[in-house]
């Protein structure tokens, strides 16, 4: 991708500009948490959410994935890759969607199959307890800091149960909250362990620029 005002050309997983008047600059863009969901599940969160017309004036239009025409639909489903990599990292498939995580000198993987099964991984990084949250319809992952809680699924993918009090807690896209309404003694909304930043890409994508990336392989 590139920006209009200086169209200096950024790397998607670095964040770093890599040709243009900008390299060399020590600019980087801030990573941010990425949500991938379903239109049901997102609708269900956001009813007066707007979309932009299907009718797009160009060549392509919107297919659902998987359907003959859609982007990328061949390619998804091919073992094959579509340009050159400098090496492929023999751990996991080329093409396993994975979410990872990313701090100067250090990045763990999380194959996506693996959080979907699991749905909620307590773990350590960057000397931070986190809790991978998995939502096996949507294919997707959250992080969050979980400080001294260790947590296990709940009823549904935006639940979860607090292993010491039991109590419920509510994923939300910003941070984990406690269901209910917290009463004067309790922790205020912004201690409420907060969402991390991370990137859902393929394996091969994310190894050949974070070669030394710890991988995820299930609980023990």
């Amino acid at each position: 991708m590139f920006d209009r005002s200086t169209r200096s050309l950024w790397h998607a997983l670095t964040g770093e500009p890599v040709l243009g008047p900008l390299v060399g600059s020590g600019k980087a863009l801030e990573l941010l948490p990425v949500t991938v969901t379903t239109w049901e599940e997102w609708t269900a969160e956001h009813p007066e959410t707007l979309t932009i017309a299907f009718n797009t004036g160009f060549q392509r239009p919107y297919i659902k994935p998987g359907q003959p025409g859609a982007a990328y639909t061949a390619y998804f489903k091919e073992a094959e890759l579509m340009f050159p990599v400098f090496e492929l990292n023999p751990l996991l498939d080329a093409k396993t969607p994975i979410y990872a995580l990313r701090v100067p000198g250090e990045s763990k993987a999380y194959p996506i199959d693996i959080v979907a099964e699991e749905r909620v991984i307590n773990d350590v990084f960057d000397s931070r307890n986190i809790v991978v949250v998995g939502d096996p319809d949507a294919r997707s992952a959250r992080v969050y800091e979980r400080f001294g809680h260790v947590f296990s699924p709940g009823p549904d993918a935006r639940t979860l149960i607090d292993n010491e009090s039991g109590r419920a807690w509510r994923v939300t896209e910003e941070r984990l909250q406690p269901v209910g309404t917290p009463g004067s003694n309790e922790t205020t909304l912004e201690q409420f362990p907060e969402r991390l930043p991370g990137h859902q890409a393929f394996w091969f994508g994310w190894t050949n620029f974070y070669p030394d990336t710890e991988l995820y392989t299930g609980a023990e």
